[in-house]
């Protein structure tokens, strides 16, 4: 296989091949961890925005991203008001070498990067004294800060619904934007308004059982809602015919009547059937004489 190589005189990024070269990370988190590491490093971060450079969507954008934060080349903080002390946003961090510690308010060292294969093409041709246009190679973290446009945007439904949240709800909502879009999040919000819950464990609830239920789409959630009304539906058809065939307590002395009165039918039936018989007799006894 031969591999055709251009002058890397524009267009073009410089970045570290650990994660490219690390076998624990699938190809779609190799390619959007390289896509992502060629953006400014002030990039505003939006799921729904970045999902658009690419054809297989969200929710396999969302995928390739956890499978990075899993393995330390995403980390998620929380960054407060300077006055209130009170989280207004989340920022994410991309990382071109997995981090083992969580950075938080301030910049961090870098720890241990994971060790990398020994290289098996010859690549290193590639002139890295080239000016990169598209970011300093001389951060010092090698990492993009991604400001959390999606926490914000569903933080401030929250506000307008005017469901409050806790500093641990802050943070579990946070959990909650790497999951499901804010579509979907809007949607449980006026799903737990709609039922006269507006409170965030309510909210929390619904989430954690889309979790559960591996939930993605809307499309996941109308069939799992349909799924829940016919379950609700079957229960109460059993429940009912239960109801229509539940035998009643007859007492003894019913039984006893019963039983005399089909005696008395027995009883008058071969009485009609002997009174019959000497009819037909004495009617035989004409004709023979």
């Amino acid at each position: 296989m031969g591999i055709i190589r251009v002058k890397k005189d524009s267009n073009y990024s410089v970045i570290n091949n650990t994660g490219l070269k690390d076998k624990r990370l699938s190809w779609k988190a190799k390619g959007i961890l390289a896509y992502t590491l060629t953006l400014p490093d002030d990039w505003t971060f939006h799921i729904s925005e970045l999902a658009q450079h690419a054809k297989d969507g969200e929710d396999s954008l969302r995928t390739g991203f956890k499978e990075l934060k899993e393995l330390g080349y995403v980390k998620r903080y929380p960054v407060r008001d300077e006055n209130t002390k009170k989280i207004k946003r989340w920022d994410t961090e991309i990382y071109e070498t997995p981090q083992r510690r969580i950075p938080r308010m301030e910049k961090q060292d870098v720890g241990k990067p994971y060790e990398e294969n020994p290289t098996l093409l010859n690549i290193n041709k590639l002139n890295t004294k080239i000016q990169n246009t598209n970011h300093d190679n001389k951060y010092k973290l090698e990492s993009h800060i991604l400001f959390g446009g999606e926490f914000k945007k569903i933080h401030n439904f929250f506000k307008e619904s005017g469901i409050p949240l806790s500093e641990i709800a802050l943070t579990e909502l946070g959990d909650f934007c790497d999951l499901f879009s804010s579509e979907l999040i809007q949607y449980a919000i006026n799903k737990a308004i709609d039922e006269n819950a507006p409170r965030w464990n309510y909210v929390k609830a619904i989430l954690s059982n889309w979790k559960e239920q591996k939930v993605k789409t809307f499309a996941d959630v109308i069939a799992l809602d349909r799924r829940f009304k016919m379950s609700k539906n079957k229960k109460f058809n059993e429940s009912g015919r239960n109801y229509l065939t539940r035998k009643e307590v007859v007492p003894d002395w019913l039984y006893k009547d019963d039983e005399q009165t089909n005696q008395e039918v027995e009883r008058q039936q071969a009485q009609s059937t002997d009174e019959e018989r000497e009819r037909l007799q004495e009617v035989l006894n004409k004709y023979k004489s």
